[in-house]
């Protein structure tokens, strides 16, 4: 068996697991022409890991579509739910490849570093916009195509020699729904661009301390709105 006809023939054991698991959407991602832009930002220990397994589990539209009028206790319990199966998705991954003896680490479905650095240990977002899974909207989350942001996203890195996909072209145009909804005024309206940096197109302290003031009357760090009010899968 050939190198590629070998590593289309493990791309397509793992899609087998991800549709047996529940994944809803699924590519995998070449990381390393991005290797010196994803160490700037999330350090060198992702070197050993040139690719990424990025899914999604889509979101019950009608559960998101209520944030529209008001937070909703039933939102974040589903928000448990799907964070739940993915990080059951990614770890069901990691044992496959493990088995076959190649490195894999699955990143949390949902975790921030600190207090001062919102994000996570590494994007969830990227990954799936370098596997093709969709772009990334003005509002700083993953556009699908077909459901738009009513998803959650996993990934599982790894050094498994994957086919990879390409990107979508970004297709947010001239849309300022999100900004026009976002009650922090977090949401700039730029359109994403590789390489630029967030503060560009996102306050995302803005955004925190909404979700702040939220939890204090609602009891819950919650808002939603732009992913609500997106076109794209309505």
């Amino acid at each position: 068996m050939s190198e590629k006809q070998n590593q289309g023939y493990l791309n397509v054991e793992i899609e087998a697991i991800l549709e047996k698991k529940g994944a809803d959407h699924f590519g995998f991602a070449d990381l390393e022409p991005h290797q010196a832009e994803l160490r700037d930002y999330y350090g060198a220990d992702w070197d050993a890991y040139p690719r990424a397994i990025s899914f999604a589990v889509n979101f019950p539209a009608a559960v998101v579509e209520q944030l529209l009028d008001a937070p909703t206790h039933t939102y974040l319990y589903y928000y448990d739910v799907l964070n739940h199966r993915i990080n059951d998705i990614a770890l069901s991954l990691c044992t496959f490849l493990a088995a076959k003896n190649y490195r894999a680490f699955p990143i949390p479905a949902s975790q921030r570093q600190n207090a001062d650095k919102l994000s996570g240990i590494f994007s969830h977002r990227i990954a799936a916009r370098l596997a093709g899974l969709g772009w990334i909207g003005k509002s700083g989350s993953l556009i699908h195509p077909e459901v738009g942001p009513r998803l959650r996203l996993g990934t599982v890195l790894t050094d498994a020699p994957l086919q990879t996909g390409h990107p979508l072209a970004n297709g947010c145009g001239r849309c300022k729904v999100c900004r026009d909804v976002c009650p922090a005024g977090a949401i700039k309206g730029v359109l994403y661009h590789e390489g630029q940096p967030l503060e560009d197109r996102l306050d995302v302290f803005a955004c925190d301390r909404y979700l702040q003031e939220q939890r204090l009357s609602f009891g819950k760090r919650i808002c939603g709105l732009c992913i609500a009010a997106c076109p794209y899968g309505k």
